[in-house]
């Protein structure tokens, strides 16, 4: 997904680079609470908009990632896809168009 590990912290803190983005990450022994909800709702947890979201796709097929939602349009006019992490958060990536947030 074109991401790339910027910092670890121990072994339950630590930063991963999107371009110029940083997100920070923290490991819970708990399962997070919400995830029946975002599931349920047909909700995401987090987009990620690379270039090519068919490249990103096939890249991540290749290296054994398991999508939960095939590269589909959208109404809004982009080109998305989604996953699962390993604690049963959705992660969508999409590109084109405009972010499903409106603008």
């Amino acid at each position: 997904m074109g991401l790339t590990l910027e910092f670890q912290y121990e072994d339950f803190y630590a930063s991963i680079r999107a371009g110029r983005q940083l997100f920070h990450l923290k490991l819970v022994d708990q399962k997070d609470p919400s995830i029946a909800f975002v599931e349920k709702g047909d909700h995401f947890r987090f987009y990620r908009e690379p270039d090519d979201a068919a490249a990103t796709a096939d890249a991540l097929k290749r290296n054994g990632v398991r999508l939960v939602k095939d590269v589909h349009e959208t109404r809004w006019g982009t080109t998305e896809f989604a996953i699962k992490d390993d604690q049963g958060h959705t992660v969508y990536v999409g590109a084109g168009g405009r972010s499903p947030g409106g603008g």
